[in-house]
C-alpha cells in the first residue's frame, strides 16, 4: 500500500480496539469526547503522522454518533493542526511543526536537530562569488571582491522543511566544505574568528516560487514563511546576510513578550509594500 495510508486491516483493528461508546450522559459534548479519543490515538502512536484517518461515515458507525458530530470533532482537530484535509484524498494526521525561538539570533541548525532524531541537512552550494552590489556594500567589500555564497536544505525524515541561502564574508571560505556541512553558520563564523554582536530578523508571508518550491517539494503557489537575517560584527559591518524559506505546514516561530517596564519587545511591525 502507499506510504502514509492506512489499509482496511489497520482500520478494522482500530475499530475492534474502540473502548466503550461515548457517554451521552456526560456534560462534555459528544464531539469533544470524540476529538479527545482521536487525540489519544494520535498521541499513543495508533495513528502516525501521514496516516489517513477513517472516513466520517466509518467514524460515525464506530462511535455510534451522527456525521455532524464527527465533522465537528475533525474540524476542531484541523484547527489545532493535528489533522489536515486533502481534497479528494481524505483527512490525514499532520507532522508536529518544528519550532524556533526568535529571541535566538541564530540556532536554526541546532533547533532542528534538537527536536528530531530524523533531522538532516544538505549543503547544496558553497563557493566564492562576486556578490550583488547591495550585499557588497553592507559587507564593506571593494568592487569585484568575492564573498561566500551557500545554500542549505533542512530535512526531517528525508522530507524538506526549510531552505537557507545567503552570503558570508570571504574569510569564512577558509573553512573546508566537509566541515561546513555539519555546523551552523554561527559556528562557521566562530571558526573564522568572527564574533557576532547583533542581528536583525524580518519575517513575512510569501509564496514559494519555482526554485524554492522545487527544493521544498511544494507547489510554486504554496505559502511559505520567508525570513531575512543580517548579522553584524563588533565593528558594525554585516558579516552574514541570509534568507530562509520555511514550509508553512511544518514550521512555526515563538516569541516571548515581557511586561511593561522590562526589556523591549523583539517584535517590530513594518510596512513592507515598497519591498514587495
Amino acid at each position: 500500500r502507499p506510504a502514509g495510508c492506512q489499509d482496511g486491516t489497520d482500520m478494522d483493528a482500530r475499530r475492534q480496539e474502540t473502548p466503550a461508546l461515548l457517554s451521552r450522559s456526560s456534560p462534555e459534548p459528544l464531539y469533544r469526547q470524540l476529538a479527545g479519543h482521536l487525540e489519544r490515538e494520535i498521541a499513543s502512536g495508533a495513528v502516525k503522522p501521514g496516516d489517513r484517518i477513517e472516513s466520517e461515515g466509518l467514524l460515525a458507525e464506530r462511535f455510534k454518533v451522527s456525521r455532524i458530530t464527527v465533522r465537528q470533532a475533525i474540524e476542531g482537530l484541523v484547527k489545532q493542526q493535528q489533522l489536515i484535509r486533502k481534497q479528494g484524498k481524505g483527512t490525514f494526521v499532520t507532522a508536529p511543526p518544528m519550532r524556533h525561538d526568535l529571541r535566538r539570533p541564530h540556532g536554526l541548525f541546532g533547533s532542528l536537530f534538537s527536536q528530531s532524531d530524523d533531522a538532516s541537512a544538505k549543503l547544496l552550494l558553497y563557493e566564492l562569488q562576486v556578490p550583488p552590489e547591495e550585499i557588497a556594500a553592507a559587507m564593506k567589500l571593494r568592487a569585484g571582491k568575492q564573498a561566500l555564497i551557500f545554500r542549505r536544505l533542512y530535512l526531517i525524515d528525508n522530507k524538506p522543511v526549510a531552505l537557507l541561502q545567503g552570503w558570508l564574508v570571504p574569510e569564512v571560505a577558509a573553512l573546508p566544505r566537509s566541515t561546513a556541512e555539519f555546523i551552523s553558520t554561527e559556528d562557521m563564523m566562530r571558526e573564522a574568528g568572527i564574533r557576532i554582536a547583533s542581528s536583525q530578523v524580518a519575517i513575512r508571508a510569501d509564496t514559494a516560487g519555482a526554485t524554492v518550491g522545487k527544493l521544498l517539494r511544494i507547489s510554486p503557489r504554496s505559502p511559505v514563511l520567508a525570513m531575512r537575517r543580517t548579522a553584524y560584527g563588533e565593528d558594525g559591518v554585516a558579516k552574514e546576510i541570509v534568507r530562509n524559506w520555511f514550509r508553512a505546514d511544518r514550521y512555526e516561530f515563538l516569541c516571548a513578550t515581557q511586561s511593561a517596564g522590562s526589556a523591549p519587545s523583539v517584535v517590530d511591525i513594518r510596512d513592507v509594500r515598497e519591498r514587495a
